[in-house]
This record gives structure tokens, sequence and C-alpha cells, in this order.
């Protein structure tokens, strides 16, 4: 009896992982490359989840004409950010088939995302639906190409609805457009656009993520200390508009009098309407202008200017040292050490900038503004230094785990960067430059330094992917939409208890933007986007326990086999003893 019930006990470890795997599929939109151009296709996307360690394994077959393994990797981490899920003890092994090569890459990302969402949420999803689309920081649906030869593939497929992003209905092909409305009632499939993770999931499962947030929880200490910021920022143009009254009016400096007077009148107005940062930054740009005049107003001999740059690269340095000596635990201290740390660099190179152009020849404006922006960039960064130390939660950011975020965001955005010169190439140039730079970071140990850099390349990539094909008229309703999207990342980010500074930050400064600025205002939404969810690529540090989530299905199939074989094994002991007694009696 006790080795048939040990027999028994054994097959159940064997058994036991079973109880935790979890299989999944949806169709995933494709195109392949053809001597004829795209053509669309489609392929399976599997995902097989297990008890583990939060590995993540791809496979596809065959190869596809990208790579895919960061955007599968980080469309898994916005699926369990999204609905809020610590995945670290979950495996998670995806699979895409396809009859031949396709393009995959970061248009696969809403697809992973939503059946990522759908497995651990144990969600069904119609399977008679397809969604393409790049999955973004926050769960925003991102543009992709292609879509025409994705919706016919769809259509030949018997598919009933397409998901594409939002904005992108008309859509450029060659030296035409194409409405999709109309492509939509011509082949008789529906077309819909979406923006988020969360909406998407809503359709495929009719099942709706619960979102509790609705408006921007503001941190006080955030209000305080950017409100300090901007003031201290506002009143140096006050001191330093004094000082340059001396200047030699025989000079042209109308036009720095001028913008300096116009930022300064923005910078008030901001802060009355409590844009902090908005106000910090126009503040700034006026100190600059401020500042060149007064430095004018001194005329500097060359001597005189040389031991000015010498004593500012000299502050740049000592003030390097100190912040690199900061313990940095939460993702507050990880955002203004990069805020910092990026000031100080402009700073050094304006520095340097200057010298050279000392060096070269003897244009006192050129020099006095390159002096007047570095002197100001340190004022600056010495003032984003106070949010370091704020209340928070904590978070694990050693050196490896810095160096890792880094090397997943440079991966990212190089991924975006080869998608994109599929479609449109040889129009990113700076991006290759501003990945580049963020390498060389990595190379130097800058690790923050370069997770800033290649979040801003990523945003960059995006902002073309938002606006190629797309009527200028049209983007404010992309702002607008965006914005409400940063929006209720902040806001959710705040009700974990994380508030990022930067990504606020942004946000403020692209609202304040959008009247007057629109492509600029796209710009720092998009920075808001990637530089507010940073905490996706950090565990945190407060040791709490993992929770594991076991299918209740494959868990009452193990206990009832578990159970029959107790049974059994009783069964086969009775008939035994019945048997010793039978033979006793002959």
């Amino acid at each position: 009896m006790r080795r048939i019930l040990f027999l028994f006990f054994i097959l159940g470890l064997i058994l036991m992982p079973s109880i935790f795997a979890k299989q999944g599929h949806m169709k995933l939109l494709a195109v392949k490359e053809t001597e004829a151009g795209y053509e669309g296709g489609i392929a399976d996307l599997f995902l097989e989840t297990k008890q583990g360690s939060g590995r993540i394994f791809l496979e596809t077959f065959p190869l596809t004409r990208t790579d895919t393994q960061m955007s599968t990797r980080f469309a898994k981490a916005i699926a369990c950010d999204t609905i809020e899920k610590d995945c670290d003890d979950i495996d998670f092994f995806y699979t895409i088939t396809a009859d031949s090569a396709i393009i995959a890459g970061p248009s696969a990302g809403s697809s992973i995302a939503i059946l990522t969402v759908a497995m651990l949420e144990n969600l069904e999803l119609n399977e008679g639906y397809a969604i393409t689309g790049t999955i973004n920081s926050g769960g925003l649906i991102g543009p992709v190409g292609g879509l025409k030869a994705k919706v016919e593939a769809a259509k030949k497929a018997g598919l009933k609805k397409v998901f594409i992003p939002a904005g992108e209905l008309i859509v450029r092909l060659d030296n035409s457009t194409i409405d999709l409305k109309n492509l939509s009632k011509e082949l008789g499939i529906e077309i819909v656009e979406i923006s988020t993770l969360s909406e998407s999931v809503k359709e495929f499962t009719g099942r709706e993520i619960k979102q509790t947030f609705k408006n921007i929880d503001i941190s006080e200490e955030y209000k305080s200390t950017m409100k300090s910021l901007a003031r201290e920022l506002c009143d140096r143009s006050s001191k330093l508009k004094a000082e340059a009254k001396g200047l030699n009016h025989s000079l042209n400096v109308s036009a720095l009098k001028e913008n300096a007077q116009n930022l300064t009148s923005k910078g008030k107005e901001a802060f009355e309407k409590q844009a902090f940062y908005s106000s910090a930054s126009f503040c700034f740009g006026a100190n600059v202008e401020y500042s060149t005049l007064s430095l004018l107003s001194r005329n500097l001999s060359k001597e005189a200017s040389i031991r000015e740059i010498e004593k500012l690269k000299k502050g740049i340095a000592e003030f390097r040292a100190r912040i690199d000596a900061y313990d940095k635990k939460t993702i507050t201290d990880l955002e203004a050490y990069i805020v910092v740390k990026e000031r100080l660099a402009d700073a050094d190179e304006s520095a340097n900038e200057a010298l050279a152009i000392l060096n070269r020849t003897n244009k006192s404006e050129r020099i006095a503004r390159s002096l007047a922006y570095a002197a100001e960039r340190v004022n600056s960064a010495n003032s984003w230094a106070v949010f370091m130390g704020k209340n928070g939660k904590s978070f694990n950011l050693d050196k490896d785990v810095l160096k890792k975020s880094c090397q997943n965001k440079i991966s990212e955005a190089d991924e975006r960067k080869q998608y994109v010169e599929l479609y449109f190439p040889g129009s990113l140039e700076s991006i290759k430059k501003g990945i580049g730079k963020a390498a060389e970071e990595l190379e130097k140990g800058n690790y923050e330094l370069c997770l800033s850099m290649a979040s801003k390349a990523k945003a960059d990539v995006d902002i073309i992917l938002s606006v190629f094909g797309v009527d200028s008229a049209q983007y404010r309703n992309i702002v607008e939409r965006k914005l409400e999207i940063v929006k209720n990342n902040i806001a959710r980010q705040a009700s974990k208890g994380i508030f990022p500074i930067l990504g606020y930050s942004y946000y403020e400064y692209a609202n304040s933007l959008k009247e007057n600025d629109i492509f600029s205002a796209l710009l720092y939404s998009e920075y808001s986007l990637e530089l507010g969810n940073l905490d996706i690529y950090f565990r945190e540090s407060n040791g709490k326990k993992k929770s594991v989530k076991i299918d209740n299905r494959l868990l009452s199939l193990f206990l009832s086999g578990v159970l029959v074989g107790f049974l059994a094994a009783l069964l086969i002991k009775r008939k035994g003893m019945e048997a010793k007694k039978t033979r006793k009696r002959k």
C-alpha cells in the first residue's frame, strides 16, 4: 500500500508543473516583402506560461524580417504593469509561426500585450479579431506600416474585425493616400481605431481592466519643490537684468533684450497658472539672454574669459562628483539625477565650445552666449538637485540593474529604428546619432544618462510614425489624444505611490506648448510617456512576497487524479486482503 501511495505521490510531483502551465493563441497581422512590394500575411501567435523566474523565450518559424525579441520583452512588461501583476515568478514562451518570412518586430507589440494580459487574467479571446500596432509606454497603441496589406490579409483569412492604431484611417501608399473606411466597405470587413491596451483587451475579451484613477494626484512635495525652483529661476531673471544695465548701448543687443523680456513674461504667466515646470523653462531661457548681456557688459579680455571658463569647469567637476556619490533609492531620485547630470553635461559641452570659439576668433557675443548658457545650466542643475532624497517607493537601482535597463532601452530604440527604416529609409540620421550617444554613455558607465537618451531616441522614432502621412491639421487631435493617455499613465503611477517628476513635468510643458507650438507639444508628450514609466525596468526593494496564481481547472484535474489513485490503491489493497482470506479458508 505504501509503495502504491508513494508512486502516486511521485506522479503528482511530475505533473505539478502542468497545474501552473497555460496556453493561448491569437492571429497576428503581418506583411512580407515581395518583389512587387509589401504583401499582407497572417501569422499565428502562441503563448505558454509556466511557473518560473520571469524568463522570456521567443521562437519564430521562419525567422521574422526584423528582430522581435525586444518588442516581446517590452510588451510583456507593459502587460504586467497594466494589470499591476508581479510576473517575476512566471516564465513566458512565445511562438510566432507563418508560411513565409514576415515583418513583425514592433508591429506585433499590441498583439503580444493583449495575449499576455488575457493569459494572466484567464480571459477568452475572440478568435475572429486581429490587431496591429506597436505597444508603447503607458499602454498606448502606436502607429505601424503596411495597413492596407494587413487588412486585405485579414479578410482573406476570414477575420471579422481588424483594430488599427487611432489616427491611421488615412494611409499613404506610394504617392497616393487611401481611406481605410472605403477599403472596409469594399472588402466587407470592419476596421476600428483603438488607442490603448486597456481598450483593446475589452474589445477582444469583453472584460474591462479595472482603472480606479481619473485625475492626477499631484504630489504636494513635487508641487512645492517645483514652485520654489521656478520662483528661484524667475527671481534670478530680475537680478541678471539689473546686472546688464551697464551694457554699452552701441552694441546691437535689442534682440537679446526683447527675447529675454518675452520669455520673462511667459515665465510669470505660467507661474500664475501654477504650471511651474513651464515657468522654470521660460525663465531659464530668459536667464541665458540676460546672462549673455551681463557678460557682454563686463567686456572680458581673452585671459579673463579663460579664467571664467576654467572656474566654471572646475565647479562642474566638483558638482558631478557630489551627485555621483548620492545613493539613489526611488524613481524620483533616479529622474532628478538624470536631470542634473544632463544639465551638467550640457554645461560642460557649452563651456568647451566657448573655449574653442575663444581660441579661433574674437567674436564676443558668441563666446558670451556659450559661457552664459553653461553657467545657467549649472544653476538649473543646482535647483533640480533639491528633488534628490524625496519620499517615495524604493527600488533596486544598483549599477547592474541600471546597466541592464539602459541596454534594454537602446535595443528597444534600435528595433523601432530598424522597423521604421523599412518604410521610410534615409530619414533617421538624428535618431541614429541619439542611439549612438546613448551607447557612448553605456560604455562610459553613465547608465542613467544612457537610459534617458535611449528613451528620447525611441520617442523620436515614435513621433515619425505618428505624423507620417497625417495631414498637419490632424496634429492637434494626435496631441490631445496622446496627452489624455499620458495623463492617465501619470495618474496610475501616482496611485502606485510613484510620482514621475520628469513624466509630469514634460506633460505639463506639452500642455503649455500645444496652442503655439504643436510639434514641440507632440515631442514632449512622447517624452513624458517614455520617461513616466521607468519603474517597469526595476524591481521594488520592499521584500514583498510573490503570490502564485494557479489554474483552478488544472488543479481540480490533478486533485481528482490523486483522489482516484488513492481510491484505486484502497480497492487494490481490499482485493488483496480478500484474496488472502480466501486462501486461508482453503
